[in-house]
């Protein structure tokens, strides 16, 4: 995130932390944000900018499943005559929310236009589906909606937050 001053010159770059957990962690982390500890002293429970994310389906899919009988196979170490076999993988579909959270619009959409030239209409990522017999398989990942909200005083947390959620 870059930060201008009235001029348009930039005046400061900002790294956005990425983290596991579900969104209403961090939004409970920015409520105590505003919270005092016993001495009368402002304690920081999260900064914003901030980028998180997590799995929030797991799903069968039959449409690419194929023969269980079929195996993979490979010679195991220098001793041609033994096998190592596995049988096919199960395909599941893992869906992923990826959510930034911005106390300002312009920092928000500067995370979001980065991260969407990346899926053009996805993105592929190479998996290690079986180390041991060296079974790699380009997965893509697709890109489903963008939605954004947000929240003001009272309505979410006391802290105003824009957040806008890329479902993957």
């Amino acid at each position: 995130v870059y930060r201008q001053n009235s001029s348009g010159k930039t005046i400061q770059k900002m790294k956005v932390p990425l983290a596991y957990g579900p969104k209403q962690k961090f939004l409970t982390r920015i409520d105590q944000d505003s919270a005092r500890s016993a001495d009368n002293v402002r304690t920081t429970a999260i900064t914003l900018p901030r980028v998180g994310f997590e799995m929030t389906t797991l799903q069968y899919d039959p449409a690419r499943k194929l023969n269980r009988i079929q195996k993979f196979k490979k010679v195991k170490g220098a001793d041609s005559k033994s096998l190592q076999n596995s049988y096919m993988p199960v395909p599941y579909n893992v869906g992923f929310s990826l959510f930034v959270m911005a106390k300002n619009s312009e920092d928000a959409l500067q995370i979001v236009e980065q991260i969407l030239p990346t899926f053009q209409p996805d993105y592929p990522k190479t998996l290690n589906v079986m180390p041991t017999l060296v079974v790699v398989r380009a997965v893509p990942n697709f890109l489903g909606d963008v939605t954004r909200e947000h929240c003001y005083n009272g309505a979410c947390t006391e802290t105003p937050v824009i957040i806008s959620t890329l479902s993957i």
